[in-house]
């Protein structure tokens, strides 16, 4: 049966409608398809199996009857997720952070982990209008969607691709379609798609920064931050004063955030600050499934995002005003740059096994004025445990950088006794 390609039609809106798959459509027709995206009005294709002409619905009329559909926004618009897009692909595409996108929609780490094709999601900051000439400028979800198809090989796992081509697991999985379960037992040879990412200027597939992350970056380049000397610096406690300058913007001077938000909203207390041989483990480790996110303990500046601290993987350093320092390691992925202002809670990382580690868990370390110190009093609404339960803290705030609380116990960084690093000035 052959159809008649109309005004705004794209052979994915013709392969819809007819429910067939768009490589039938591309080898019946070589050579009109050899440039899918741009069909002509009145060109004809022939359809492998239809019997006779069905209507078309193109990618703008779908929106168009979709967001009538829905119910008005105040201050966001509707956007339906497109096959193989994911809502890291939606955050780049308005340039709104990720966080916004989970706030707006109160997604927690499983909802995001079950979102599909057809989705729809609230975009903060936006217009229908805005949504509209998205659509318009990408008609296709091959237009609107990064990335390629991997197939996998022998060793690969879910956690080692997401490392590899620096996204999450959360969003593979999303994508992919894949329970927990399925995640486990990646077979060698399935064919997975691996999204939001390009070739980089290394020839290597990586997730492209928002324009607002590559604003970021440069005002880190003008301050010194996200290398690794600005993480030798912040890991010992020692922030520059124009880096204090610029993360007090806006705070009452010598004022700390006061409390610490738990990095890890369901993960569980593995173990605290003065445990290991001799004490040397000045951190608190949180244990989560990898997938789940890693949130920003307090406010702050994201001083370094990278892995050059041996040992610690994927590392996120933040600075917080009043000179705080708190550190998340051994992530699966970052998802911060260098340079970033981040509310508490914002997330930062996704949990991982990354570096020296001996599962998924989020190494929390709390650092002022040059030493660790034990956040345990600080955390609210508590400590959480394997089994869900709560140890409410001791009710304690620490608002003035000049008068910490005596039961806040800090003590110069240490060691394990038996490292193969060596505890020198570079780390």
């Amino acid at each position: 049966m052959e159809h008649r390609v109309a005004e705004g039609e794209t052979l994915w809106d013709i392969a819809r409608a007819y429910h067939v798959d768009v490589e039938e459509i591309r080898r019946a027709n070589p050579r009109e398809t050899r440039r899918a995206q741009r069909l002509r009005a009145g060109m004809q294709l022939h359809i492998p199996g239809a019997a006779a002409p069905v209507p078309v619905t193109t990618a703008g009329q779908r929106a168009a009857a979709e967001a009538t559909s829905l119910p008005p926004l105040e201050g966001a618009a509707w956007h339906r997720l497109a096959e193989g897009e994911t809502l890291w692909d939606v955050a780049r595409a308005y340039d709104v952070p990720l966080p916004a996108l989970l706030e707006r929609n109160a997604l927690d780490d499983d909802d995001v982990r079950a979102l599909r094709t057809g989705s729809a999601v609230q975009v903060p900051g936006i217009t229908q209008a805005d949504v509209e000439r998205h659509l318009r400028a990408a008609p296709t979800p091959q237009a609107r969607v990064r990335g390629f198809r991997h197939r996998v090989g022998a060793g690969d796992t879910l956690w080692s691709l997401a490392g590899a081509f620096g996204v999450s697991v959360a969003e593979l999985m999303a994508v992919n379609g894949l329970t927990r379960d399925a995640a486990s037992a990646l077979r060698e040879g399935a064919s997975i798609l691996v999204p939001g990412v390009e070739r980089d200027g290394a020839g290597r597939m990586r997730r492209p920064l928002r324009a607002g992350q590559q604003r970021a970056l440069a005002l880190a380049r003008r301050l010194g931050l996200g290398d690794r000397r600005a993480a030798t610096a912040l890991l010992h406690g020692r922030p520059e004063p124009r880096w204090l300058l610029e993360v007090n913007r806006g705070s009452p001077r010598g004022r700390v955030p006061g409390t610490l938000r738990w990095p890890v909203g369901r993960g569980w207390f593995v173990r605290g600050y003065g445990s290991g041989e001799g004490g040397y483990h000045l951190a608190t480790d949180i244990m989560g499934e990898i997938g789940w996110n890693v949130r920003a303990a307090a406010a702050g500046l994201v001083g370094y995002a990278g892995d050059e601290i041996p040992g610690y993987g994927n590392v996120v350093l933040l600075l917080h005003p009043g000179g705080w320092i708190t550190m998340y390691a051994h992530n699966s992925v970052n998802y911060v740059v260098a340079g970033e202002r981040v509310p508490a809670g914002a997330v930062l990382a996704e949990v991982g096994s990354t570096g020296i580690s001996r599962g998924p868990h989020v190494h929390f370390e709390f650092i002022f004025e040059g030493q660790n110190c034990d956040p345990a009093s600080l955390f609210r609404p508590g400590i959480r445990h394997p089994d869900g339960h709560l140890t409410p803290t001791t009710p304690r705030s620490w608002t003035d950088a000049r008068d910490r609380p005596a039961e806040i116990r800090c003590h110069a960084r240490m060691h394990h006794p038996r490292s193969r690093w060596v505890a020198h000035e570079s780390f």
